[in-house]
């Protein structure tokens, strides 16, 4: 089998920089309790100047971002070791030697693997050295040193480029945004500030937190200079650059090796040349990297435009050629069950070898090709025509009717800003949206922009399992269509859950996919959003995240049972986005109602707005119909809302926040035996209202409040 060389011929094309400004309300990961809220933001950054140091640079350029909750005074060092504590990726080496917490290297296990530490060569140390993600005062030379994982993003300096603090201009908190760091890539030499960021006054140790606080780290542009003019700062070079507004949205895949082939059954008909040769090569997760020794050996990324070829850079197969009259016969990891609410629908991704075609004058296809400038030149990709079968048990069978040539994978997500590729892996158990399949969305478009519509999937083609008549499978064939195929892997699909983004577009509901369920992250039984669409005017992106904090929004009246935030926006290049859907949201696994106590709120910009719903008591889910806007959405339980009294001109005041279109009495008693009203409102909205007592009796009275749906 021989690799075809992809050509590419440049094309000009105008990339903008995406900006998404994340707010505290976007943060996944939180740790801590209180009423207080502060983030944590670290960028890993490649220094300007690698002066006084051998450490490697970070494997991509990633923002990433932590909230601490607290109650009453806390520092930035208290949140740092909370947030350390609490996510198991992340880990710091720490030096306290001089009196102060000195950060001297911060790390994130990228790919969820569990390996992680350091070494400077001399002096290693793994997992078990850290307590709580921290290295505390280690024997380490912080300029030499390098991850044991070397896929962690990771950076670490004394002498050389360090870490440096940053936190929001004025140290007042309160920023409803990550602090813009503004059009300066470095911060002002004389005032030490950039955008909304400035160099911080003080350690860790002395830095306050305040409710809205923003505090960031960033690699210094390079390391000690015993020439800078100002002595007393010349450990720091003054083009330190601030940490940009974090990404909020991305959700790295943990690889199971359960959502794969395990087992090679049988076999026969596999193409005879080695490294073809070997059926256990599909075994396993899709292919990252591979060796191209058509390109004097490099090792590249997979992507739709360089497929799995020659071998993985251990030397281990990657893929296998099965020719004519020929099959393979896995067992996988685990029961793959049909079920509606996956994905599209979609149960079963098998992986091949296939590709896009792109031109760039650039030479052949690498890492190094900018996915924003190549353009994807054929509007269908090369493919290998498969026929693909399931089974329980191994003996009886099921044959899908057609024999599609599979669709090309992608294995990691390419930073269109920063135009280079990150080792952050998409998830190979996220099925494609099939309508993707579809020429018509990739023609004209550039190899990023096509990327863009993998919304975080690995690619490869889907199957739906209903047809087969089985409610679960175990084993699966593999055979050519045509002359031969080419396979690498087959998934089995996992639900989508709170805190991903699907898609969704024309062809899937003229296809009568119309779908899109998002499962609880710690219960994948469990369903917490439906989105069922009766029109979409072009492909839409459709992202979920889930809500347990208000305090940017107004109060919400009654007890909280589901909160999350849906965003719709325009695919690739879409300019405007026209839909309309029905939202059923769950009320919660403890609730046993009927409905009648429930109430559905719409953030509309400034108040909640109450929806007319219906409750479907089999799932409990309160369903919305008719949306043509998605926001921030509660599903509350009706309670008496809690009051407070003011002394008003006449008598008293009683300040509450209401459901609408629910009939509240403030009532009156001086022996808490009988109950007098003394006023009544039955309001339209959910804005604050105030019930009064003008007549006050002279001695002491009670209050409550009672309310009737």
């Amino acid at each position: 089998m021989k690799k075809t060389h992809r050509m590419l011929a440049l094309a000009g094309c105008a990339i903008a920089a995406s900006v998404h400004a994340i707010t505290t309300n976007d943060i996944q990961l939180w740790t801590g309790s209180g009423t207080n809220r502060a983030a944590l933001v670290i960028e890993w950054n490649s220094p300007v100047v690698f002066n006084l140091t051998t450490v490697p640079a970070p494997v991509a350029n990633k923002t990433l971002v932590w909230g601490y909750q607290f109650n009453g005074t806390a520092t930035g060092t208290q949140m740092l070791d909370a947030i350390l504590a609490s996510d198991p990726r992340l880990y710091a080496v720490i030096n306290t030697a001089y009196g102060a917490t000195i950060v001297e290297g911060l790390g994130y296990n990228l790919n969820g693997n569990g390996v992680f530490g350091v070494t400077d060569g001399a002096n290693t140390f793994n997992a078990g050295a850290f307590t709580n993600g921290c290295l505390l005062n280690p024997d380490l030379d912080a300029d030499a040193a390098s991850p044991l994982n070397s896929g962690d993003l990771y950076w670490s300096g004394w002498w050389g480029p360090n870490w440096n603090t940053w936190n929001e201009l004025g140290d007042n908190g309160g920023f409803a945004a990550s602090p813009d760091r503004g059009s300066s890539p470095y911060w002002d030499a004389d005032t030490w500030i950039q955008g909304q960021w400035e160099y911080a006054n003080y350690g860790l140790d002395d830095l306050p937190l305040q409710d809205g606080s923003w505090i960031g780290f960033s690699v210094a542009a390079a390391g000690y200079d015993a020439n800078t003019n100002d002595a007393a700062y010349a450990a720091f070079n003054l083009d330190e650059q601030a940490p940009p507004s974090p990404d909020g949205t991305y959700t790295a895949y943990v690889c199971s090796t359960n959502d794969f082939a395990v087992q090679v059954v049988s076999s026969s008909g596999v193409y005879s040349a080695s490294p073809y040769n070997n059926p256990a090569a599909i075994l396993g997760r899709p292919t990252l990297k591979f060796v191209d020794n058509l390109e004097g050996g490099i090792t590249n990324r997979v992507t739709i435009i360089d497929p799995p070829y020659n071998v993985a850079p251990g030397g281990g197969d990657v893929i296998t050629e099965i020719t004519s009259g020929g099959q393979i016969t896995v067992k996988m990891g685990r029961k793959v069950y049909h079920d509606p609410n996956h994905p599209y629908g979609v149960d079963l991704v098998v992986f091949g070898y296939s590709f896009f075609s792109a031109s760039d004058t650039s030479g052949a296809v690498s890492d190094s090709t900018d996915l924003n400038t190549a353009l994807l030149a054929g509007k269908t990709p090369f493919s290998h025509s498969t026929k693909v079968s399931v089974s329980q048990d191994g003996t009886n069978w099921y044959a899908f009717s057609s024999t599609p040539g599979i669709f090309p994978g992608n294995a990691y997500r390419w930073d269109c800003p920063n135009e280079s590729w990150t080792d952050e892996q998409l998830n190979p158990t996220k099925p494609l949206n099939p309508s993707v399949y579809a020429a018509g969305y990739f023609a004209g478009q550039t190899v990023a922009g096509g990327l863009e519509q993998f919304t975080g999937s690995a690619g490869g083609t889907g199957y739906n399992l209903e047809t087969s008549g089985f409610p679960w499978i175990q084993y699966v064939r593999v055979q050519p269509g045509g002359a031969s195929t080419v396979i690498d892997a087959i998934a089995a699909v996992n639900p989508a859950v709170e805190g991903d983004a699907l898609s969704m577009t024309p062809d899937d509901i003229a296809s009568g996919i119309t779908n899109l369920v998002f499962q609880l992250p710690a219960d994948t039984s469990k369903t917490l959003i439906s989105i069922n669409f009766d029109s979409v005017s072009d492909m839409a992106r459709i992202s979920t995240v889930g809500l347990s904090d208000f305090s940017s929004f107004a109060p919400v009246p009654g007890n909280v049972l589901n909160a999350c935030q849906i965003t719709v926006a325009p695919g690739p290049g879409g300019l405007g986005l026209d839909f309309l859907a029905d939202v059923g949201l769950s009320a919660g696994s403890n609730y046993t109602g009927d409905g009648s106590d429930l109430r559905v709120l719409q953030w509309n910009g400034a108040s909640w707005s109450s929806l007319a719903f219906t409750f479907n008591a089999a799932n409990g889910q309160a369903w919305v119909a008719g949306l043509t806007n998605l926001s921030a959405f509660v599903v509350a339980r009706l309670s008496a809302p809690p009051i407070s009294i003011q002394a008003g001109t006449n008598g008293w005041n009683f300040p509450f926040t209401p459901f609408a279109n629910v009939s509240y009495t403030l009532q009156r008693s001086t022996d808490l035996a009988t109950w007098t009203p003394v006023g009544t409102v039955t309001p339209t909205d959910e804005q604050s209202v105030t019930l009064q007592d003008s007549a006050p009796p002279a001695k002491q009275a009670f209050y409550r409040l009672q309310m009737k749906p």
